[in-house]
């Protein structure tokens, strides 16, 4: 659950999860539309972005996008657009099995993040780094929906009782 009724919850999607939806579409891409349409904030770091661009750099994935006359440059813009930037302070050593997937936990801590969004087995073992819950994008999916839903049916119930 977000941490307070007053905003938009705040996500960190994993390098995986971004490169997906950029690629692919599918539901990884229901996760940034959330975030055009206001209903999500997804959060970046620096590092985020250089690992994102760098796994674009991957040449079986350069492949994908340059097929579609795209290059890397433009999928990182597509990305900043719609993300937040949060600058982060504090290192953590919290996946053992793969730290160098701290740097997503690392950047919801900074961002006060309710969600860390992620396929990754690692990061989802890890199932809660203090206040937030790192779960799948099908998970974090229905967490939106039914945020939305609650949000729409108390609207609706207040507007009854000012009949």
């Amino acid at each position: 659950m977000p941490s307070s009724k007053k905003h938009a919850p705040k996500a960190v999607l994993d390098a995986n999860v971004w490169v997906s939806a950029l690629l692919w579409g599918g539901k990884p891409v229901a996760a940034i539309k959330a975030a055009e349409e206001g209903k999500v904030d997804i959060i970046v770091s620096e590092a985020l972005v250089g690992e994102i661009s760098q796994v674009l750099a991957y040449p079986k994935l350069a492949k994908v996008y340059q097929a579609e006359g795209l290059r890397r440059e433009e999928l990182i813009e597509a990305i900043l657009r719609v993300v937040k930037f949060v600058e982060v302070t504090t290192k953590v050593n919290v996946v053992a099995e793969y730290p160098a997937d701290d740097k997503f936990i690392e950047c919801a801590l900074a961002a006060g993040a309710d969600y860390t969004v992620s396929g990754d087995k690692h990061l989802l073992r890890v199932g809660n780094y203090r206040k937030t819950r790192i779960v799948t994008v099908n998970e974090f999916l229905q967490i939106i929906e039914s945020v939305y839903a609650r949000a729409t049916q108390n609207s609706q119930n207040r507007h009854r009782l000012s009949l």
